[in-house]
């Protein structure tokens, strides 16, 4: 079987181009088409082309093994001091992890369900006087038209 051009790029691309590295099933197949096409050829030298150039970037040098070791030197010390905020609720409230924040969370939700049931029960005002501020006991005249009994704004 003859393995087409497209089945050449699609090998090289996978392989590489140094003749090594190709599998046995496919070694011979691959060479006898770059000495048979002159296409399958230039495709051969661009990918030996693009191996030298991945070869030459990747090398290792003495100046990397420097740089490596400056950077481990600098992270073997001390990390400096993290700034924290003074006012961290917003951080604690919006935090994804909810397993050490569940607890403030659910406080601030009964403060807030607490202080809204006294707001409309009503539960701030003297008891004699309770009867008296509700809606129901006055007729719609007196609540539309007379003054507000907490501000004295009038209508």
């Amino acid at each position: 079987m003859v393995m087409s051009r497209a089945q050449f790029q699609v090998f090289l691309d996978s392989h590489g181009a140094d003749p090594e590295r190709w599998p046995e099933s496919e070694h011979n197949k691959a060479e006898r088409l770059i000495a048979s096409d002159a296409a399958a050829r230039a495709m051969f030298d661009a990918a030996q082309r693009l191996d030298a150039l991945l070869a030459r970037h990747t090398q290792i040098t003495q100046d990397n093994d420097d740089a490596v070791a400056r950077v481990m030197k600098r992270l073997a010390g001390p990390l400096p001091r993290q700034k924290v905020p003074f006012w961290r609720w917003p951080t604690v409230l919006l935090d994804w992890e909810f397993s050490p924040a569940w607890p403030r969370v659910a406080a601030l939700a009964c403060c807030a369900a607490l202080g809204f049931y006294i707001g409309i029960a009503g539960l701030d005002r003297p008891l004699d006087r309770l009867h008296q501020s509700s809606i129901m006991s006055r007729d719609i005249g007196s609540v539309v038209f007379e003054p507000e009994g907490l501000t004295g704004a009038g209508p």
